[in-house]
């Protein structure tokens, strides 16, 4: 938030900080938005997306829109260390979350003390019918070829981020993008 908040005072924008619990939103938050956004690499992280899909429907004013680009879940079902497009981890959650002990850090260099995550595998089938049931109406998806990181080392640079080898490029999309509105 720290640096948010520098970069607002730079930019001369009035803003005021929240920080919660992203399935305790609403509570959290007062006022009704034009736009809610869930960052790239975010829901892995959520064991519950009708509750997610629910908080972003109370934050939206009607009218109001969401919009979330996000890693395909079926190119996290895939190996990143083998050597072609093969299957390693869930495609199709079981209410488990996969456990992973990595001391990297995606924010800069350096290590984290505590490296153990837990992530929960959603199929498109689920994020888009949470956002169905949360009463949310779709005006967009699209899949994508590209990503903003090498999610394996066999990913190539490409002039817009990081994509597969051209003979697999079209062959398992990169991301998702998905927009919404509140009627």
């Amino acid at each position: 938030m720290r640096v948010a908040a520098a970069l607002a005072d730079r930019a001369h924008v009035a803003a005021t900080w929240a920080e919660t619990d992203v399935l305790d939103a609403r509570t959290a938050v007062s006022g009704d938005f034009d736009v809610v956004y869930t960052s790239i690499g975010t829901i892995c992280w959520l064991k519950d997306l009708e509750r997610w899909a629910q908080q972003i429907a109370a934050l939206l004013r009607p009218g109001g829109t969401f919009f979330i680009r996000d890693g395909h879940p079926a190119l996290l079902a895939l190996d990143e260390e083998a050597d072609g497009l093969t299957t390693r981890y869930l495609y199709f959650g079981n209410g488990l979350a996969q456990q992973w002990d990595d001391a990297s850090t995606y924010a800069g260099d350096g290590t984290v003390a505590h490296p153990r995550t837990y992530e929960w595998p959603h199929p498109l089938s689920e994020i888009l019918g949470a956002l169905l049931r949360a009463g949310l109406r779709l005006v967009h998806i699209e899949e994508g070829r590209t990503l903003p990181w090498p999610f394996s080392p066999r990913m190539v640079e490409v002039p817009r981020g990081y994509a597969w080898p051209e003979s697999e490029r079209d062959l398992i999309p990169c991301t998702f993008t998905i927009i919404a509105r509140k009627d």
